[in-house]
């Protein structure tokens, strides 16, 4: 039989695309506290992750009382079985976690602020480099709200259509909530946001001429630019409008649960032994 994953390795692959933040929650959230657990051994049989401490995420780490509402837990009918599998679970946003409610041996992995910052529509390379951008040599937008650190998104040069290339959003996301028209068919920079206004608006365009990627003579500036993000915003809007630029909004949800999907996709490969299932905030879950 092939040996089970611990805690501590699937811990160490999941942080492996969630570099620490001093202002970041405990990947940690929640540790079993009886006193056998031992983080280096602990085995893993199933992986949980989610946004949100859904109904069905409470329903495959929680005690009997919540597994009992479905009759059953993890793939198996309950009363097949002994006990639950040994499960790890992550959450985007744990903060409505209710501590009681959770098996004593499960332990409960939690990012925020990296989440977001790598692992939705902001600086995430993995996701940079399916729509044909170089990574090494793009840039990196940084500072937000006041924290200089924050990375809030990443613009690179491409080569593309733009039908093409909405394909591959669509794709990637299942749907774009929201598109916008350029002033061209031909997308030469794309920018990858997690924040949407005027002044983000401006600093891609005044990044893509430090670059000389946007040429002074290319008037409107922003006409083969495409402007990628998460939530429509009037004053990114009107600012992409005036710079001829194109934009897709996949929506704050999508882009959210594009990170989930992307850890389970490598979970999968790196543990092939493990059950892994993505809950989704509606109470879906995609067959695994």
């Amino acid at each position: 039989m092939e040996r089970l994953p611990t805690h501590s390795e699937v811990g160490r692959l999941i942080s492996s695309f969630l570099p620490p933040r001093a202002n970041d929650i405990s990947l940690l959230y929640h540790v079993p506290r009886h006193g056998s657990y031992n983080f280096e051994t602990a085995p893993v049989e199933q992986v949980i992750l989610s946004v949100t401490p859904t109904p069905n995420v409470y329903q495959a780490i929680g005690k009997s009382d919540d597994r009992a509402k479905t009759g059953k837990s993890g793939n198996r009918e309950s009363s097949q079985e002994a006990r639950p599998p040994y499960t790890i679970c992550f959450l985007h946003r744990p903060f409505e976690l209710d501590r009681h409610r959770v098996r004593r041996e499960v332990l409960v992995l939690a990012s925020h602020t990296s989440f977001d910052e790598n692992l939705t529509i902001g600086w995430n390379p993995a996701l940079a480099e399916r729509f044909g951008m170089d990574v090494r040599d793009s840039m990196c937008v940084q500072g937000y709200k006041g924290d200089a650190e924050r990375k809030i998104g990443i613009v690179g040069v491409v080569s593309m259509i733009l039908g093409p290339l909405l394909q591959t959003i669509e794709s990637e996301f299942g749907a774009i909530e929201y598109a916008q028209e350029g002033l061209s068919e031909e997308i030469n920079l794309i920018a990858m946001m997690n924040a949407f206004s005027d002044k983000e608006v401006d600093r891609v365009i005044d990044m893509g001429q430090e670059k000389s990627w946007i040429p002074w003579e290319d008037v409107p500036l922003g006409r083969n630019v495409l402007y990628l993000t998460g939530q429509p915003r009037e004053s990114g809007l009107t600012a992409a409008k005036k710079y001829g630029m194109t934009v897709a909004c996949v929506g704050h949800r999508v882009a959210e649960q594009w990170g989930i999907t992307f850890i389970a996709q490598q979970l999968r490969s790196a543990f092939p032994n493990v059950l892994v299932k993505e809950m989704y905030e509606d109470g879906l879950s995609p067959e695994t």
